[in-house]
């Protein structure tokens, strides 16, 4: 059995839904001088072919996608909108020490919406300021032994 959510992703791609209506990758839009940035899912140094399939984003497109908001005049402030459980290693604190560097040239804040776990939370420590809910959760993963 599938369970839904898989369902409902291989629906979009099949043609039998609304093209990218639930998805959160189709997240990217300007909202009053404000550059809305979506990372979700599993986080990975590079991008892959199915990233958006399987709910991944890459530390590239990131970063790909906040040089090009940096270099929007018309931008004012990016924002991060996070809801991801974390991810791969390699890349993230280069990403993490690019977003605190690009602080510099325009504001950068996150939100946690709903998760920011590990390597998720790194990028949201890196922005100026990060917002979160009542609901939200947070942690940076760390083991006692």
């Amino acid at each position: 059995m599938i369970e839904q959510k898989s369902f409902d992703l291989l629906s979009l791609y099949n043609g039998k839904q609304p093209i990218f209506k639930n998805i959160k990758h189709a997240v990217n839009q300007n909202i009053e001088k404000t550059a809305v940035i979506a990372i979700h899912g599993i986080l990975t140094k590079k991008p892959g072919a199915f990233d958006d399939f399987l709910g991944m984003t890459s530390y590239e497109k990131i970063q790909e996608e906040i040089e090009e908001a940096l270099s929007n005049k018309d931008i004012e402030t990016i924002l991060l909108d996070i809801d991801s459980p974390g991810g791969e290693v390699n890349g993230i604190f280069d990403l993490a020490d690019f977003i605190y560097e690009s602080r510099a040239k325009k504001r950068i804040i996150a939100i946690a919406n709903d998760d920011a776990y590990s390597a998720a939370y790194a990028i949201a420590s890196s922005a100026e300021k990060v917002f979160v809910s009542r609901t939200s959760n947070l942690s940076y993963g760390l083991e006692n032994r």
